[in-house]
């Protein structure tokens, strides 16, 4: 039989598997919508949405230039596959854990501090990648100012995962422990019976 709390984290595990799984779609569909702006650079008035195409945004008279806007299109889609693949590997994480009925195994405590390990350095990866293409944006339209993108949320989760990953890597432990001390006392039972 299983535990209040347990069934609790079991819930939450599932709630946080779906909204993992809502977030990669989100990601995918902005990294392919970025995509599909900076393709426009080469047909700009082939890709209308509702008779507006990119180069429209940034006619005469817009404080947008197109160096502005291609480089904060192309931040934009590479933090989204970031956002992508943190989230597939969450969602892979909490299947893992859904199989496995407790946050409370050595496997599950390892894959949640591999988790924890690449929320931080992915995304701090991706901000890296977004500021070399926008410098390489900025050399050819000019008028590129640095991307605003930011880690710190994913940096913070990721801490707060390692954090997780100790608490629950201590409870395997024990579970361990218990059940060998269990065992244990099964073998003197069983020995003290004869």
């Amino acid at each position: 039989m299983m535990s209040k709390t347990l069934q609790t984290i079991q819930t939450v595990v599932k709630v946080a598997k779906i909204v993992c799984n809502v977030a990669f779609v989100c990601s995918l569909v902005g990294a392919i919508l970025c995509l599909v702006g900076i393709a426009s650079v080469g047909f700009p008035s082939s890709v209308k949405i509702g008779g507006v195409t990119v180069h429209s945004i940034v006619g005469n008279g817009s404080e947008v230039s197109k160096g502005a806007l291609y480089g904060n299109m192309a931040a934009g889609a590479i933090m989204c596959v970031v956002s992508c693949v943190v989230s597939k590997l969450a969602v892979r994480y909490c299947a893992h854990e859904l199989d496995d009925g407790t946050p409370f195994t050595l496997q599950g405590a390892r894959e949640l501090f591999r988790l924890g390990i690449c929320n931080i350095c992915v995304p701090l990866g991706g901000i890296v990648a977004a500021s070399i293409c926008n410098a390489i944006i900025g050399n050819c339209f000019g008028g590129v100012c640095e991307p605003s993108v930011s880690g710190n949320g994913f940096v913070s989760a990721g801490a707060v995962m390692l954090f997780v990953s100790l608490i629950c890597k201590y409870g395997a432990e024990l579970f361990a422990g218990s059940a060998e001390d269990e065992r244990q006392r099964h073998v003197q039972t069983a020995i003290g019976s004869k």
